[in-house]
C-alpha cells in the first residue's frame, strides 16, 4: 500500500480519534451529573441529540481543549493521553460530587485545591484505586502507540512550532471568551441567549444537565455580582436606616451571658424520615428530639431550613453569623466576599462592641473555605483548628474526630465572662462506612430499595447521629451548673450526602429542615420557631438573651413576619406557602418594603459602597460598632 495514503489515513484517524475522545467525553460527563453512571445510554444519547444546539458547542469546546493539550505537550499521543486523564478526572470529581452533595464541580472547587488530601479522603479509596490504575493504563498505552507509529510522527520544524503556537493561543481565547458567560453584559453570554442557551435560574446542578457541562462550568466562571437594587443611593440607605431604627420603651437586658454557637456536621433528625426510613429502635437523637418535640423552660428549638444540601457547610455558616442571605448571592460569600474586607457585620462584632470575647474551633484544616481570613472579617480574634486543640479522637463509627473530644477545649475560655465561642464539628462527616453498618446499635426495619450498601451506609450514620446527641447532652449537662449563664446554641448545617436520602429528592423541605436547639441554665422566654432560615439565627441569640437589637436585627423582624424561610431552594410565606422558583417576581413577601430594604442593604456590604455603616445600621444605642 502507497506509504503517502496510509499517512493519509493515519492522519485522517487522528482527527477522528480527537473527535470521538471529545464526544464520548462529554457523554460520560452528563452521564455523571445525572448520579448514576450506569443508566441507561439509548436514553442519555436521545437527551443530549435533542439538547441543540448546546451539545455542539459543549463538544466544540472539548475538541478544542483535547487539540490545545496535543499542540502544547508536542505530542499527539502523550497529549492526548493526557488531555483524556484530564478529562476523566474531571468527570470522576464530578460524579463524587453529585453523589455526595448533589452539585457539580464549579470552579469554586479549584480554590480548595490545595486540600485535596482532605477531601479524598470522603472518597471510597477502591474509587480511587481504579482512577490510579486508569491513569497508569493511559499512559501504558500512550507509550506504545508512540512506538508502534513512530514513522508516522510529524517533525518538529519551524513551520510546526509555529501551528502548536497558534492552536494553542487560540485554544487560550477560546476558553476565556467562552468563560466570559456568566456575565449577562458579554458578547458570549448574548449570543448564548440568542441561541436559546441561558442561566435563567441560577441553579447549578440544572444548568449542568440542560446545558450541558462545560457551559454550565462556564456560566460559574465569571459570574455576575449581585445586580444593584433600583434607586440604591446615600440618600436611600441613610432612609432605610432611620425606618429600622426603632426606640423600645422597654429598657433591654445587659446581664452578660455567655454563648456557645455550634454548627453540628451533617446533623439531621430521624424522625422526621421515619415514614421512608423506619428505624427498628428509638430515634438516635433521643436526647436532642426530646429538645424538638417538647422544650423545657429553659430550652428552645425549631427547624432551620438550610440553603444547602449534601455540603455548603460554609454558606450556611454564613448566613447563621451573618443574618446575610444567599438568597441574592451566587458565590460562596467565606471565598469570593469576605476575605476582600476588612470588617463584615456579625453577631460575634455586635457581641464584641458589648464587651465579648469571640474565639472559634474548628476539628480539622483551619484553611478549609479560607476560614481565618473569614473569622477575621467577621470579628473572630482566635481561630483553632485541629493543629491547636486537644486530646481529639476519632469517631468510633466515622473518619472525623468525634464531638465529645471537642466540646471540652472549649470549657477554658467559658470560665470566664462575656465569652463567645464557635464550634464547627466533623463527626457526621461523609463518607460513611458501609462495613461498620452491621456495628450499629440502629437498625432498618428494612432494605432501602433492596440496596445493602445504602442501607448499611445510614446504620452507621444513625449511630454517628446518636455518638453526636450524647455529646451535646454531656455538654449542656456541663454547664447546667456553672457560675456563668451559659446560653448553647446548635443546629445542623445540612442534610448528609453519600447518597444516603437521594431517594427524597422531591421532598425539597424535608431534605432542607435540620434540627435547631437551645439549651440555658436559665429560663428563655421563647420555646418554639418553627422552620426558619439560617440568616435568622443570630437575632433568635439576641431576642433570648434580651439585648438591644440594632436597626439591622429590626429589619430582620420584620423580614421574618414576611417570609421566615429565605433560600435559593424553597422559600416560605407568614402563611407556610412554599416557594421553589428562584427569583419569581410574583410573590407579596417579595414587593414589600421590608425585602426590597433587605435586597439593598445585602448589596451595599457585599458589592456596594458600605454606606450603612455611615447611618450606624448595626449600632445599637449602647454599643459602638
Amino acid at each position: 500500500m502507497n506509504k503517502k495514503f496510509v499517512k493519509i489515513i493515519y492522519r485522517i484517524g487522528q482527527l477522528l480519534l480527537v473527535f470521538l475522545t471529545a464526544v464520548m467525553s462529554y457523554f460520560f460527563m452528563q452521564l455523571a451529573i445525572t448520579g448514576h453512571l450506569n443508566r441507561d445510554y439509548a436514553a442519555m444519547y436521545r437527551e443530549i441529540v435533542i439538547n441543540q444546539p448546546a451539545t455542539s458547542i459543549n463538544i466544540l469546546m472539548l475538541v478544542i481543549l483535547v487539540v490545545t493539550i496535543i499542540a502544547l505537550m508536542g505530542d499527539y499521543w502523550w497529549g492526548l493521553a493526557t488531555a483524556i486523564i484530564l478529562l476523566v478526572v474531571a468527570l470522576f470529581v464530578d460524579h463524587q460530587k453529585i453523589v455526595s452533595r448533589s452539585e457539580p464541580l464549579l470552579p469554586s472547587d479549584l480554590i480548595m485545591v490545595n486540600q485535596v488530601g482532605g477531601l479524598i479522603k470522603m472518597v471510597h479509596w477502591m474509587s480511587i484505586l481504579k482512577l490510579i490504575l486508569f491513569i497508569g493504563l493511559m499512559f501504558v498505552g500512550a507509550y506504545f502507540l508512540r512506538k508502534f507509529t513512530k514513522n508516522y510522527w510529524i517533525k518538529n520544524s519551524f513551520t510546526i512550532w509555529g501551528i502548536r503556537a497558534v492552536l494553542v493561543l487560540f485554544g487560550i481565547w477560546a476558553f476565556a471568551f467562552l468563560f466570559q458567560a456568566g456575565n449577562a453584559e458579554s458578547a458570549v453570554c448574548k449570543q448564548l441567549n440568542q441561541w436559546g442557551i441561558a442561566d435563567d435560574n441560577h441553579n447549578p446542578l440544572n444548568i449542568y444537565r440542560s446545558r450541558g457541562t462545560i457551559i454550565g462550568f462556564a456560566f460559574n466562571v465569571s459570574s455576575n455580582k449581585m445586580a444593584e437594587p433600583h434607586g440604591y443611593s446615600p440618600q436611600a440607605m441613610r432612609k432605610l436606616a432611620q425606618r429600622y431604627r426603632i426606640n423600645s420603651e422597654v429598657a433591654p437586658n445587659t446581664d452578660p451571658v455567655n454563648i456557645i454557637y455550634i454548627l453540628n456536621e451533617s446533623l439531621t433528625s430521624p424522625q422526621t424520615t421515619m415514614d421512608k426510613y423506619p428505624i427498628e429502635e428509638d430515634s438516635p437523637l433521643s436526647y436532642i428530639d426530646n429538645i424538638l418535640q417538647d422544650p423545657q423552660t429553659n430550652q428552645a428549638s425549631g427547624y432551620m431550613v438550610s440553603p444547602e444540601y449534601g455540603g455548603g457547610t460554609a454558606n450556611v455558616e454564613f448566613e447563621a453569623n451573618t443574618g446575610f442571605s444567599n438568597y441574592f448571592l451566587r458565590s460562596i460569600p467565606y471565598q469570593d466576599i469576605l476575605p476582600k474586607k476588612r470588617s463584615f457585620p456579625s453577631i460575634m462584632r455586635y457581641l464584641k462592641a458589648q464587651g465579648y470575647q469571640c474565639q472559634a474551633y474548628h476539628p480539622y484544616d483551619g484553611a478549609m473555605y479560607q476560614r481565618p481570613e473569614a473569622y477575621r472579617a467577621l470579628g473572630i480574634s482566635k481561630f483553632s483548628d485541629r493543629s491547636k486543640l486537644h486530646n481529639l479522637h476519632q469517631g468510633k463509627f466515622g473518619e472525623y474526630v468525634s464531638d465529645a473530644s471537642t466540646y471540652p477545649n472549649i470549657y477554658r475560655q467559658q470560665k470566664k465572662s462575656r465569652q463567645f465561642s464557635l464550634v464547627v464539628t466533623m463527626q457526621n462527616h461523609m463518607p460513611y462506612l458501609e462495613n461498620m453498618g452491621t456495628q450499629s446499635d440502629y437498625h432498618l426495619i428494612d432494605a432501602v430499595n433492596g440496596d445493602a450498601t445504602k442501607t448499611q451506609k445510614l446504620q452507621t450514620y444513625f449511630q454517628e447521629l446518636h455518638e453526636s446527641d450524647q455529646a451535646f447532652k454531656k455538654l449542656v449537662n456541663h454547664f447546667q451548673n456553672s457560675r456563668q449563664k451559659t446560653l448553647i446554641v446548635m443546629y445542623g448545617d445540612h442534610y448528609p450526602g453519600d447518597g444516603l436520602y437521594d431517594n427524597l429528592a422531591d421532598e425539597t423541605l424535608t431534605v432542607h429542615a435540620t434540627p435547631f436547639v437551645m439549651a440555658a441554665n436559665f429560663d428563655l422566654p421563647q420555646q418554639n420557631y418553627g422552620y426558619f432560615s439560617p440568616n435568622y439565627m443570630s437575632l433568635w441569640i439576641l431576642q433570648q438573651l434580651g439585648y438591644p437589637l440594632t436597626p439591622f436585627y429590626n429589619l430582620l423582624v420584620q423580614l421574618h413576619q414576611e417570609v421566615p424561610v429565605l433560600t435559593q431552594a424553597l422559600q416560605m410565606d407568614s402563611n407556610e406557602n412554599q416557594y421553589t422558583n428562584l427569583h419569581s417576581k410574583t410573590t407579596a413577601w417579595q414587593k414589600s418594603q421590608v425585602f426590597r430594604d433587605y435586597e439593598m442593604l445585602e448589596y451595599d456590604l457585599t458589592y456596594g459602597k458600605g454606606y450603612a455603616y455611615n447611618y450606624h445600621m448595626f449600632s445599637a444605642s449602647n454599643t459602638k460598632q
